[in-house]
């Protein structure tokens, strides 16, 4: 016994006779040259098997929780395309170790993730004004109507009028929500619908219409000129949302963790 606890046999020894002065019951009995368990020892000895069997199932429990899982992150194509990847790739020259699984929806209006994940994105507010529980904000989202500088438009008064506006699927209702917000009408003769807000901001970067775009996806469009916002943009202070959203009844990913702190430090819009 000595050998297996790694003990000196003094000190194995001492331990047996303290534990039995402690109970008042004898658990051993001297058999020959050793000893011998009393019918009080093997029952006690059945439950001190049995707890640590618990202990040494809960210990694997945890090694297995500490062993590591990439980092499922869910985002939006246009998101992760324009500013989460660059992101994620200067966060692994930080964090090497780290595994990151990027992973797309379509938002429809950003009103819950469709997906497991560790980490979700959210950004618009116009669909979605009320933050997420439990989120973390990356910083400010400003959002507004842009289109390139030679395609026609008018502003008069509350009105912002144009030949064809841009939408992307499923997000129609921000025009309106924009619109309730600022007061500034939109007049369009036309609309026509991409799949990716990503399309959208290139047709509007090519003159093919007035798009409706967060100012930090489009902010290199802005920046060289190819993109104006001719009614301005509506600023969310904290919009830029980021929260855990692993499965409830499990310990968060702790590498998820790792990547939202440095999300708050190193990634703010």
């Amino acid at each position: 016994a000595a050998e297996r606890l790694g003990r000196t046999h003094g000190a194995v020894s001492k331990q047996l006779h303290q534990l039995h002065d402690h109970v008042g019951v004898d658990l051993f009995r001297k058999h020959g040259s050793g000893l011998e368990l009393t019918s009080h020892g093997r029952n006690f000895a059945r439950i001190v098997a049995a707890a640590l069997d618990d202990i040494r199932s809960g210990y694997d429990d945890l090694r297995r929780t500490k062993e590591r899982r990439p980092v499922t992150v869910l985002a939006s194509a246009t998101f992760a395309r324009s500013w989460l990847i660059p992101v994620l790739s200067r966060f692994g020259v930080d964090h090497p170790d780290i595994e990151v699984s990027l992973r797309m929806f379509v938002p429809n209006g950003e009103r819950g993730p469709a997906g497991k994940a560790d980490l979700t994105f959210s950004y618009n507010r116009l669909l979605s004004p009320e933050p997420w529980h439990g989120s973390v904000s990356l910083g400010d989202v400003e959002i507004g109507p842009v289109l390139a500088p030679g395609y026609g438009h008018a502003r008069e008064d509350h009105v912002l009028s144009f030949q064809t506006r841009i939408d992307r699927r499923h997000d129609e209702a921000m025009w309106q929500a924009w619109t309730s917000l600022t007061g500034i009408a939109i007049e369009a003769q036309k609309v026509q619908v991409f799949d990716h807000s990503y399309l959208a901001f290139q047709a509007a970067r090519s003159r093919m219409g007035a798009a409706i775009a967060p100012r930090f996806l489009i902010a290199d469009m802005i920046d060289a000129g190819e993109l104006v916002a001719p009614a301005g943009f509506l600023r969310f202070k904290g919009g830029l949302l980021v929260r855990p959203t692993g499965p409830a009844n499990q310990p968060p990913n702790p590498d998820a963790m790792i990547l939202l702190d440095w999300l708050k430090g190193n990634a703010t819009a």
